[in-house]
This record gives structure tokens, sequence and C-alpha cells, in this order.
């Protein structure tokens, strides 16, 4: 039984739809849902990488939050660093998750391989569950 979903989000409009259909997903199961980002730590050399990984993780919330507000199925927000797809797998084993949901590409894609982007093909290899791909066209 599907009781927990975590969908990984970029900001890009295929994880949107990722998202939209996790929600639509987890709404009949009465599932929940964790909604993750995953930034990249800011340069270790710039004195001041503290400042803006804290920056960037406020504006990842400010952009998670109104999901979680208007959420119909109990949504929580996360953001971590660190390496995308290692994180991915890493909060889907702590959290329980008994699926993942993401889109097939994400933000900055190239979409030269026409069936997954890199993150998700990772994901696919080092998930702990069962993930579901959202294609993206």
């Amino acid at each position: 039984m599907i009781k927990h979903i975590l969908v990984p989000l970029d900001g890009s409009e295929y994880a949107e739809r990722a998202r939209a259909f996790a929600q639509d997903l987890a709404e009949p199961l009465k599932a929940s849902i964790t909604l993750l980002m995953v930034l990249q730590r800011g340069l270790a050399s710039f004195p001041r990488v503290a400042e803006l990984d804290a920056h960037s993780k406020k504006l990842a919330m400010d952009y998670l939050v109104p999901f979680r507000e208007r959420a119909r199925a109990k949504t929580d927000v996360q953001v971590e660093f660190g390496n995308p797809a290692e994180v991915i797998a890493d909060v889907a084993t702590k959290s329980s998750a008994d699926l993942i949901v993401m889109s097939t590409h994400g933000l900055g894609s190239s979409v030269q391989h026409p069936m997954l982007g890199s993150v998700a093909l990772r994901v696919l290899h080092l998930a702990p569950c069962p993930v579901t791909m959202v294609r993206i066209y």
C-alpha cells in the first residue's frame, strides 16, 4: 500500500507535472507527500558560502510552501543540499517513502536522451522504492 510519496522538484514545468500527478495519486490513497528540493552548495572558496546557501534555502522554501498550503493531501516540504540523485534516494530511505514520483527530465535538461535525464536515471539505480517517471512530452 502506498502511504508516503516523495516528489523531487526543481522548479521546472516538468517537475510541476510530476507534482500534480503525485497529488492526484495521493488523494484517493490517503497518502502523504513530501516535496523535496535539492540544491547545490555554493563554491567552497567563496567567503560568503553559508550566507548564499541560507538565501538559496529560503528561496526554495518560498517556492515549496505554497504547494503545501494548497495541497489536498497531507504534504511536507524539505530542502536539502548535495548531489540530487543521492539526496533523493537518501531522503526516500530515511522517510520510508513507498514511491518516488518525478519527471523524466528536469530544469536545464537538454533532453538529449529521449527517455531519461541523468538525475532520473541515477535515481532509478539508487532508489530504495519504486519510482514513477512522468514524461515531459
